[in-house]
């Protein structure tokens, strides 16, 4: 069941995202996949090596600021016709501190080979643009580069 294996699959998602492993990263994913910055238009990423590209512009924007863990806390999950959709809200630490304020984030998982796996994700906008190199943090917040 869904619900019981999206925290597995959030913390196997920190994991594969902190260490850089990408295989493990892969493996949470089905193909297509989509992000979506809340309020913006999604991209999707339809091949590996798409995803991996992705993959190495987050762990990089990541090792850059020192991020050593990510703390996901549930807010609820709800089923849908194609799985489950979870909502969390976000902290992204360094050490014992947070490196932006808490943001809500949604992941869809559908079933897949080997149990559930992540489909979309929908985050902020500073969020998603940061983990491409496309914003900064500012004072603690996400800011879009000029």
């Amino acid at each position: 069941m869904a619900e019981r294996t999206i925290p597995g699959l959030s913390d196997l998602l920190t994991r594969a995202l902190v260490t850089g492993d990408f295989a493990l990263y892969a493996s949470l994913m089905v193909l297509p996949m989509q992000f979506t910055p809340r309020g913006e238009k999604p991209y999707v990423l339809t091949t590996e090596a798409e995803l991996r590209a992705d993959f190495e512009l987050y762990v990089d924007i990541m090792r850059l600021h020192g991020v050593t863990d990510i703390y996901r806390k549930l807010l609820g999950i709800a089923r849908t016709d194609q799985g489950a959709e979870a909502r969390w809200l976000t902290h992204i630490l360094v050490r014992a501190n947070l490196l932006t304020p808490p943001f809500q984030t949604l992941m869809r998982v559908v079933p897949g080979a080997g149990g559930w796996k992540i489909a979309e994700i929908e985050s902020s906008e500073g969020h998603i643009h940061w983990s491409m190199g496309q914003a900064v943090i500012e004072d603690g917040a996400f800011k879009k580069k000029e």
